[in-house]
């Protein structure tokens, strides 16, 4: 018997958006699976910021057909098994009067809603994420008060007490110094090991060839999906970039 092939964790199908005039995002298509770790890279205003908010949902794409999870992006069934961090933290403000565990925990609300009550299995999946995360030493903190690279190990951590299957994440080590960027790479190594599908945007073309199993390249279209080798070689991708990107060839996978 032929094996059964396994559904796409996410289905994106001739998807268009349009900004005024302009094609934002133009008829593409691509799939991805449990477990993959794929790097969404292309030029500043190419599209991925566009592309990452309109498979959480928070845009309505003009064409086509977005499934995630067996489901559209905004239902609350998916969105429960999504996690997001955004770019520099969402640009938290310093004054923010939150402690650090209190944002771990608000990671719980997609759960059971706003004012619904901690349970035993919110407050293992609250612990589980911050041990992974290794954050113990901060809960009492000031979310405001802490470093870039402190910052981003807490809203990972909230992402992670949500329990995702999916984890989005948009420039995620952006501004941050080369050992958080080590250390916070490291653990998104670990996640996806152990399991957890990682969709991340970034400009940043040879920390992709390095960390991501693979890529969706994008100017407005799609330029490339697949394995990070279908990149090589590619005059579009030297036209996307301006330069030759010869660090591709040189990846850990």
């Amino acid at each position: 018997m032929p094996v059964k092939k396994k559904s796409p964790i996410i289905a994106v199908h001739n998807l268009t958006f349009e900004r005024g005039q302009e094609h934002v995002i133009h008829d593409f298509s691509f799939e991805i699976h449990a477990g993959d770790y794929v790097g969404v890279i292309g030029p500043n205003g190419g599209g991925k910021t566009t592309l990452l908010r309109l498979l959480l949902g928070l845009l309505v794409p003009h064409h086509g057909e977005i499934t995630i999870l067996g489901g559209r992006p905004t239902d609350r069934s998916v969105r429960r098994q999504v996690g997001y961090v955004a770019q520099r933290g969402g640009s938290i403000d310093p004054q923010f009067p939150a402690t650090v565990e209190e944002v771990v925990r608000s990671g719980r609300t997609a759960q059971h809603g706003l004012f619904g009550r901690i349970g035993k299995k919110d407050e293992a999946a609250i612990q589980h994420a911050i041990k992974m995360m290794g954050i113990e030493p901060l809960l009492h903190r000031s979310i405001g008060k802490l470093s870039g690279g402190e910052r981003q190990k807490v809203l990972l951590a909230r992402a992670l007490a949500g329990e995702p299957k999916i984890l989005f994440l948009d420039e995620p080590v952006d501004g941050l110094d080369p050992t958080s960027r080590d250390e916070f790479y490291a653990l998104l190594r670990k996640l996806n090991k152990d399991g957890l599908t990682i969709i991340s945007v970034s400009h940043d073309v040879h920390t992709v060839s390095q960390e991501a199993r693979s890529a969706i390249c994008l100017k407005h279209q799609l330029v490339c999906h697949g394995s990070k080798a279908c990149l090589i070689g590619q005059e579009e991708l030297r036209d996307l970039f301006h330069k030759d990107r010869k660090e591709l060839l040189h990846h850990h996978h």
